[in-house]
């Protein structure tokens, strides 16, 4: 998913407001931690960019965070869905769900560390963009003029 659409939903959000507590504000923290560990590996991985990379361990708490967070993000869309929430969102969360595990993959499947900074800085930025948006479920935001990918399931009405 594109950082263009993520900022200009996440424009659409800011409210003066206090944000109000509930499922989307939950996942936005779980997000948000996920984003800063992935900030943090990026970081280290750049400082060493020839040396080989590092698959992720399946006892690494990263690995099992992101498969959470794939799966919270499909309930999450599934939740919307079932509510009659906004087909925006329904999509939002399944893409979301999709590039957390993919970008898990493409962490196992790097070959230098260089490849794993970039591909933990996404994962940081993907991390930024749901803590942005999922407190849009907490409320009536309306997204509808947002501009979806072309890739969006909700385009093909499903």
């Amino acid at each position: 998913m594109k950082s263009a659409l993520f900022a200009a939903i996440a424009a659409t959000l800011l409210a003066p407001a206090a944000a109000q507590a509930g499922p989307g504000s939950d996942f936005a923290a779980f997000a948000a931690a996920i984003g800063e560990t992935a900030r943090a590996r990026s970081q280290e991985a750049a400082r060493r960019p020839a040396a080989p990379a590092t698959p992720l361990d399946i006892e690494d708490p990263l690995s099992f965070e992101l498969e959470q967070f794939s799966v919270e993000a499909l309930l999450m869309s599934r939740r919307i869905d079932e509510a009659g929430g906004p087909i925006d969102l329904r999509c939002i969360f399944r893409g979301m769900s999709a590039d957390a595990t993919s970008r898990l993959e493409a962490l196992n499947a790097a070959e230098t560390a260089a490849e794993q900074a970039h591909i933990y800085a996404d994962l940081a930025a993907l991390m930024s963009d749901a803590s942005n948006i999922a407190p849009a479920v907490d409320s009536d935001t309306d997204l509808s003029g947002v501009e979806l990918p072309a890739s969006c399931p909700a385009l093909s009405g499903g």
